[in-house]
Parts: C-alpha cells; sequence; structure tokens
C-alpha cells in the first residue's frame, strides 16, 4: 500500500521506480541507489519513511562528501549510493527511497524492505505406557520463525496415516515479532514397524525445506518353540521342557502351564535376544503329561501358546538269537538255542521292545550264576574262548526300568564237532642261518595235525627244532634240522608226513653235497698320531669255514710272538671271520717285517702273511720369511714334518718366544706342525732369525733366514730444480722447481734412493691436502692455478724406514722465461771473451820470468781452487814442477748465475 502511494507522488515528480525486498534477520543487506540518466546530479540521499508523509534522511552523498547518519557501510559518487545494513530486528522493514537532485528536476526511487526470521529446528523423540500399551511422541519445534513456518511429516517416505498416527499443532508468538510452531507425532509403538520419521520444515529463509530424521524404538516379533530333553541325576532320570522365544523385541512374557496341582521350581534364562524359561519333572511322575507354554508380546494380535507331550515308556517283548544271524527278522523267543562245540567268539543276542531311555539286565544259568567264560556285554552274551559242553542249560534274563519289567527264558545246546579231513601242503626248504644249515619240512593248513619226522644215515649228529601253530580251526606243523655249514661227507635228509588224509605216508628228500674250502687270509695295516708320535696298527684277517683259525704274530725271524686281540664273527653263510689285530708305537718295529701266522683244520700246514713296517725317518724342517701384506708385521714360519713333538720346536733368539702360534696336521703317515712368530722388521732388521728342533737325545736340527738391513737415503728429484737453502746449513733442504703456467699434463718426478724391496710414497701441501700421484710423480693435469702453486712435502717410507723431500712449486711464463734465456746467454757471452783475453794475456807474458809467471800461475791456480773445498788445493812445489804444472792446467772460470724468478 505504502509503494502505490509513492508511485503516486512519483508521477508529480517524475519518478518511476517502486521495488520490494526480504531481509533475513540477523543478516545484512545492500541498498543501493543509482542514476543512469543524463542530467548532472548534484545531491543523493537514502531516507525511512517513519510515516507517510514523514521521512528521516539515513546517508548521502552531496559537495563530494559523505554523510552517514547510523552504524553503516557506504559506498558513494554523485550519481551511486550504495548502503551496507546490518538486520538487527524487525524494526528495520518499512519504505526507503532515493533522491538525486539536478539544478532542474529531482528524481527518486522507493524500495520496500519485509523482514523474514530463520526458525531453529529441534526433534525430541519421548516414550510413555498407557494401560500396558506402550506410544512413543516425536515432537518437532521451528522456534523464532517469521512469518509463521510450516511442519509436516514423512513416515517412509509418505505422510503418516491416521490411525495409528495422530498430529497436534501449538503455536506460540513472541514480543520480538517472531513465533514458535511445535507439531507433536503421536503413535503405539507396536504397530509402527519404521525405525525412523521424519520432521519437514518449510519457510521463506530457508532455500530448501528442512528435513530432520529421528530415530524412534520398534518392536520385533519373536519366534517361540517347545523343547523337552532328559539328563540324569544322581542315578534318575528327567525331563527338562524348555519355552525359548528367540529374536524378539521388547522380551516375551512366557509362562509354562503343567496341569498338576503342584508347581515345580522354575528357571529364566536371558542370553542375548534369545530368553528361555525352564523346568525340570521327573520321568515317572511325568510321563503323558501334556506341557503348554504360554507366549506374551505385543507384536503378537492374541497370546501364542506351544504344546508338547512326553511320552509313555513301556519295555516288554524279549527275544534271543545266536549270532552271526539276520538281526533284521523278528525272532520267536526259542525253546532251544543250538552252539557248535568248538566255535570261538560265540555271541548270544538280546532283543527287547522298549522306549525307556536305559534298562538294567540281570542273567543267570540254571538259577545260579552265568559260567566262566561267559559275560554280559552290552545287549550280549559272549562265549569268551571256545565253546564247550559246561556252556549248555537254562539262561533267564531280567529286563528292568524302575517298576516297568521284562524275562527272557532260553535253553542252550552244544553240538559235537563235525570233523573234515584237510590235507597238509608239503614243503621243504634249505637255507644258511647264523653259520649253519637249516633244513625245514612244513605241513600246513591241515585238519588235524600232520605229523612230521626226518630221516637221517647212521653216525650224523643234528640239532632238531619243532614248531606247530593254528588258525580258524587248521594246523600248520614244522620240523627244523640245523646241520654244520660245511660238512666233511655228502649226506641225504628225508622227511616223512603222515596224515589221515593220506592213504600212505609222504616223504621228501634233500641231498647236501662236501663242503671244501680254502681259508681266505688278509692282512692290512693303519697308522695314527697321539701326542706327535706315531702308532702302527695291523689286521690280519681270516675268512673260514667253522671253527674260526688260530691267527698268531711274530716279528722279523725270531720265534717270539707278540700280544695282539683276536675277534671272530660268525655269517649267514656259514663262514666264520677271524680277526687279529696288533697296536705298537711305529718306532719300535720300524724297518722290519711283521708275519701273521694263521692255522685252520682245513689247512695242511700253516699259512703266513708278511708285511713290511716303514723305516722311522727324522723330522724335516723349513723357515720361510715373508711380508704381510695387510699387517705391520712380519712373519716367521717354521714347518716340521715328520714324528715331530711341539714342545720341542722353538725359535732363537730367545727373544721371539712370545707370541708364537703352533698348528699340527695329520695328513697319513706322515705329522705336519707348524711353528709361527710375528715380528716387527725393526727388532730383527740385519739379524738372523733360527728355528730349532731339539731331538731326546740332544741332537738339535736347525733351519737358519738372515733378515736383510734395509735403507731409504733420500727422495731425489728427477726435474730441474734449484735449491732454496743450503745442503750445508742446519735446517732440511727446500727445493724450488718451475712450472709452466698454462701447460697441460705436467709432472714432478721423484726416484728413491736405498735398497729397499717397494716403499709408500704420498705428497701433500702446505694445508695438509694430498695431491694426485701417478706412480712416483705428482701430476698436475690441467693448468697450473694458485692453489697448485706453494709448498710440498712427499715421504717415502717402508716400515720404519722414511725419507723426506719439500718443494716450492712456482709458475713461470712465456715472458719469464725469455728474459731468464737472454740473461743466460749474456752472462755465457761474457764469460767466453773474459776467457779470451785471459789465454791472450797469458801466451804474451809467456817469455818472462820465472817469479812473475809462478806467481801469475799461482794467482790463477788459487783463483780456480777458490771455490771448491780445501781438499782440492795442491801444495807449493819446486820451479820444474811448477812449469811442467803449467803445462798440465787448463784454466776456467765458473759463473754462478742466481736468478729468482
Amino acid at each position: 500500500m505504502g509503494c502505490t502511494r509513492l508511485l503516486l507522488l512519483g508521477l508529480v515528480l517524475n519518478v518511476a521506480h517502486c521495488r520490494e525486498m526480504l531481509a533475513i534477520l540477523g543478516e545484512a543487506i545492500y541498498l543501493n541507489c543509482s542514476y543512469v540518466g543524463e542530467s548532472q546530479i548534484e545531491r543523493v540521499e537514502l531516507k525511512r519513511y517513519i510515516t507517510s508523509k514523514k521521512a528521516k534522511r539515513l546517508a548521502g552523498f552531496s559537495n563530494g562528501k559523505i554523510f552517514n547518519n547510523g552504524n553503516f557501510s557506504i559506498q558513494a559518487s554523485s550519481a551511486y549510493l550504495r548502503v551496507l545494513m546490518n538486520v538487527t530486528s524487525v524494526e528495520v522493514e518499512g519504505k526507503y527511497s532515493c533522491e538525486f537532485e539536478s539544478g532542474v528536476d529531482n528524481f527518486f526511487s522507493t524500495l520496500f524492505i519485509t523482514v523474514i526470521a530463520r526458525p531453529d529446528v529441534n526433534v525430541i523423540v519421548t516414550g510413555e505406557t498407557v494401560n500396558g500399551t506402550h506410544y512413543q511422541s516425536v515432537s518437532c519445534s521451528a522456534t523464532g520463525g517469521r512469518p509463521v513456518p510450516q511442519i509436516s511429516w514423512l513416515v517412509s517416505g509418505l505422510p503418516p496415516s491416521d490411525p495409528p498416527f495422530t498430529v497436534n499443532m501449538t503455536k506460540t508468538h513472541h514480543s520480538d515479532g517472531t513465533s514458535t510452531l511445535r507439531s507433536i507425532l503421536r503413535f503405539p509403538t507396536h504397530l509402527q514397524d519404521e525405525d525412523s520419521v521424519t520432521c519437514v520444515v518449510h519457510h521463506p529463509a530457508l532455500s530448501n525445506p528442512e528435513f530432520t530424521t529421528a530415530r524412534v524404538e520398534t518392536y520385533t516379533k519373536p519366534n517361540v518353540t517347545i523343547k523337552a530333553k532328559m539328563v540324569q541325576q544322581e542315578g534318575n532320570d528327567f525331563w527338562v521342557v524348555f519355552c525359548i522365544s528367540s529374536g524378539g523385541s521388547p522380551a516375551t512374557d512366557i509362562s509354562l502351564a503343567l496341569n498338576t496341582s503342584e508347581e515345580p521350581q522354575r528357571q529364566t534364562d536371558t542370553d542375548r535376544d534369545m530368553q528361555r524359561v525352564s523346568v525340570q519333572l521327573p520321568t515317572t511322575e511325568y510321563q503323558g503329561h501334556n506341557i503348554t507354554c504360554i507366549f506374551h508380546h505385543p507384536k503378537f494380535t492374541h497370546k501364542e501358546t506351544r504344546n508338547i507331550m512326553l511320552p509313555t515308556f513301556y519295555l516288554s517283548s524279549a527275544q534271543s538269537y545266536s549270532e552271526p544271524a539276520d538281526n533284521s527278522e523278528d525272532f520267536p523267543i526259542p525253546e532251544l538255542l543250538a552252539l557248535q562245540e568248538g566255535d570261538a567268539g560265540a555271541v548270544i543276542g538280546l532283543k527287547v521292545t522298549e522306549n525307556v531311555p536305559r534298562y538294567n539286565v540281570i542273567c543267570k544259568k540254571d538259577d545260579g550264576v552265568l559260567p566262566d567264560g561267559v559275560e554280559l556285554l552290552g545287549r550280549n552274551l559272549t562265549i569268551q574262548g571256545p565253546v564247550e559242553h559246561h556252556h549248555a542249560g537254562l539262561y533267564e534274563c531280567v529286563f528292568s526300568y524302575h517298576h516297568l519289567k521284562a524275562k527272557l527264558k532260553f535253553n542252550v545246546t552244544v553240538k559235537p564237532p563235525v570233523v573234515h579231513y584237510v590235507p597238509p601242503t608239503v614243503q621243504t626248504e634249505l637255507r644258511t642261518e647264523y653259520g649253519r644249515r637249516v633244513i625245514e619240512c612244513s605241513a600246513a593248513d591241515a585238519v588235524p595235525a600232520a605229523n612230521v619226522s626226518w630221516l637221517l644215515p647212521e653216525g650224523v649228529s643234528v640239532d632238531f627244532w619243532f614248531n606247530s601253530t593254528s588258525h580258524n580251526g587248521s594246523h600248520s606243523v614244522s620240523e627244523v634240522l640245523l646241520l654244520p655249514a660245511c660238512l666233511p661227507l655228502e649226506i641225504t635228509a628225508e622227511c616223512v608226513i603222515k596224515h589221515p588224509a593220506f592213504e600212505k605216508p609222504e616223504s621228501r628228500s634233500i641231498t647236501l653235497p662236501l663242503c671244501v674250502a680254502h681259508p681266505n687270509i688278509t692282512i692290512s695295516s693303519s697308522t695314527e698320531w697321539r701326542g706327535g708320535r706315531k702308532y702302527t696298527k695291523v689286521h690280519c684277517s681270516v675268512d673260514s669255514a667253522a671253527p674260526a683259525a688260530d691267527v698268531t704274530w711274530y716279528v722279523g725271524n725270531s720265534n717270539n710272538s707278540i700280544a695282539s686281540l683276536m675277534e671272530s664273527e660268525a655269517h649267514d653263510d656259514g663262514l666264520v671271520s677271524a680277526r687279529s689285530s696288533v697296536h705298537f708305537l711305529s718306532s719300535i718295529y720300524a724297518g722290519q717285517n711283521l708275519m701273521c701266522m694263521v692255522k685252520h683244520s682245513s689247512l695242511e700246514a700253516p699259512e703266513t702273511r708278511t708285511i713290511a713296517i716303514p723305516e722311522h725317518k727324522p723330522p724335516l724342517l723349513s723357515l720361510s720369511v715373508v711380508r704381510q701384506r695387510h699387517s705391520p708385521l712380519w712373519l716367521a714360519v717354521c714347518d716340521c714334518i715328520g714324528e715331530c713333538v711341539e714342545s720341542k720346536l722353538a725359535f732363537l733368539p730367545e727373544s721371539t718366544k712370545n707370541p708364537l702360534s703352533v698348528n699340527s696336521e695329520y695328513g697319513g703317515n706322515t705329522l705336519k706342525v707348524r711353528l709361527a712368530y710375528e715380528f716387527p722388521l725393526s727388532s730383527h732388521e740385519g739379524q738372523n732369525l733360527t728355528c730349532v728342533y731339539q731331538f731326546d737325545h740332544m741332537v738339535t736340527e736347525k733351519r737358519t733366514v738372515h733378515i736383510p738391513r734395509y735403507y731409504i737415503s733420500s727422495v731425489r728429484i728427477l726435474n730441474h730444480t734449484s735449491p732454496l737453502r743450503s745442503h750445508y746449513s742446519d735446517g732440511a733442504v727446500l727445493y724450488r722447481l718451475s712450472l709452466h703456467k698454462d701447460s697441460h699434463v705436467q709432472k714432478i718426478l721423484l726416484q728413491i734412493e736405498g735398497n729397499v724391496p717397494e716403499y709408500n710414497l704420498s705428497c701433500q701441501r702446505s694445508d695438509g691436502s694430498f695431491v694426485q700421484m701417478d706412480g712416483a710423480a705428482i701430476i698436475f693435469p690441467s693448468a697450473l692455478t694458485e692453489q697448485d702453486k706453494g709448498l710440498y712435502i712427499c715421504q717415502a717410507s717402508f716400515y720404519h724406514h722414511t725419507a723426506t723431500v719439500s718443494i716450492q712449486v712456482e709458475d713461470t711464463s712465456e715472458e719469464q722465461m725469455f728474459v731468464l734465456v737472454a740473461i743466460m746467454c749474456l752472462s755465457s757471452a761474457s764469460a767466453i771473451t773474459l776467457v779470451l783475453v785471459i789465454i791472450l794475456c797469458v801466451c804474451c807474458k809467456r817469455n818472462k820470468r820465472t817469479y812473475k809467471q809462478r806467481e801469475s800461475l799461482a794467482g790463477l791456480t788459487a783463483l780456480m781452487q777458490e771455490p771448491g773445498s780445501p781438499q782440492m788445493k795442491k801444495p807449493e812445489g819446486t820451479e820444474k814442477d811448477s812449469e811442467e804444472y803449467a803445462h798440465l792446467v787448463g784454466y776456467a772460470i765458473v759463473i754462478d748465475v742466481k736468478s729468482t724468478v
């Protein structure tokens, strides 16, 4: 309505804008005023109408300045005004206008703001029980909304039905212009199967409807059943009846109906989602009773029942039978039960018609106890062993369970055995066992048992062995002859078998040939080392027919025998092995023959075997000294091969005793003892090192090695150098060496002066850094740098011997080399000129007096000898000698040009 009035006013003032806007309580909105015409705007203002005719100035822009009559954020220009306003209350709702003033006309537009409030949604679930029925109430509240929100419900995606759902709405208005709407959804729990309901709130301040889901309680229909099982306690039987409810929610109310005046004790168990009510009933008192379980649950429209009928027990119709028999038949009670005499393991089965859980059985024979060998095992009477005549008689068995009983009587007779002759299976076998011939004659699987005997020639003495076995009524017998493996004559043995199934006795014959066997004699030896001593063991083996051979030992041609160890062993082929051995220190019989003499009944004369004992040789010594590759110590090794004792091997001089290591190796007939000694070169350099072995009779064996004396005198530089310090000064000599500044792959060549076989050469700069080496040369692979110049120290070492040289490396350019060559050429030319002048002067004054000549020569000689050592000066001689000496002396002037580059 307000917007319509402003439109009428706008027609008078040439205005054509009227708009509406929604503002959300608690948020901010932008109010925009803009002019798009062609007039020149001088002022723009935002006003709020308090009444239809009265307005309040809020903000604006005039004369290049912004004015603000409230807590606004403003952006403005002559044709544009933007105001950010916070919506803090409902009072913000109303009419607003934007006015633009120009020198000719005024323009304005109107805006109507409506304030809305976004509601807060809360859902609460409560439950209550009314008259035994459980109800749930879901409360959905939309608080602080403007205008009033709308609430609806969804159950499984659909609006709730009526019944069972009811919906109640309440509305509350607040002083700040907002309101609260509350909707309550109520339903009985057992009629609602969904586990959640959804509250849907609609409101203009919400971009989409707000869905809030609440979890509600649901009931589940249980599975109910009744079961019964029998248990035994203290010898009595009881029925345990179970009423079971499983998988239901909430808990099921279970009761049990027994239809008896007594109320037995009940037991209730709950296990997870299962409930169980049980009662224990005596079997004899409750047989045939009907038991009922009653179940109450909210999901049941009416009570559920489950019934079970406890069985009635009976015990009757006893029967007996003899195994083996067809147990599937119904056997009438026999007056006579016949058993076969001699049958083993006879079983009399006892059958009874019953449904009792168990029963007792008591059996007797002829009103007395059961005979020996007859036992009641389960439901059977079992005869242990073969059936005999005393097992016949009247048997009575009584079956009982509490008051129920059944009786079984039967008469057992024993039939005599029927004899059926079964001829035996006859076999003969010849084999050798434990050095004897074994001949076996057997008659197997016969009924009755056969009679077996042997017939032998007169004068033959043998051993007999008899065996008899029975199986399933058949009999097997065998008779064995034990004879020597080697017989002096041929014999024939005859086996005679008698049996009722044979019309006449049967026989089997075996012939044993004459045995002639020559003894097999072997001799062997072996050696072993103990404590550095060699011992020899000699064996003499004789394989012959029984009895075992007699073995004797002799040394050389003497008749004196030596002690030995004798053992014998009989083989399955009838032969006997005799083994004799002697054990002795090898040095006792060294170089002699050892003889083994064998005597046996099969030999016409004793036979001998001979073995030679090797001669005793002194041990061999060898000594070697080597330099170890990965150790600073030298190693001296003394090897002793032969009969060596470790304690008698030593090194000389005495200082070598510590430390030493000893190792022994045995190889067949030799023993190798190795004595090793590690020492530094400085301790024995230039000395003799001796290995000594001391024999028992004070005789020694020696081996000596000389340890050389090494030295390194100096490290020599092969490149052209000049000393910076004199050879005769106290300090070390420093050599100066020049390298070309721009050359590549330059080397400083070094040479070691001494007698060492090898050496270790290392060079480093004055700052301690190592330089690149190529054998005995320092290599500069690239052009010389400032780091390459300076002092270099090189050291050569061989164990404790060392030598050092110092080199000052400098660089020279081509210009410096040219100046140096020029100076050297000028110096050489001056020297040559001076020499020619001197020679000319000498030739001119040759004829002068001798005194002047001698004086001149003496002066020149002194001049030549001055740079040398005093030993080079000659003593004064005679005039004649001087004249002769003048012809022999050559004059030279040495100019030492020293320059520092």
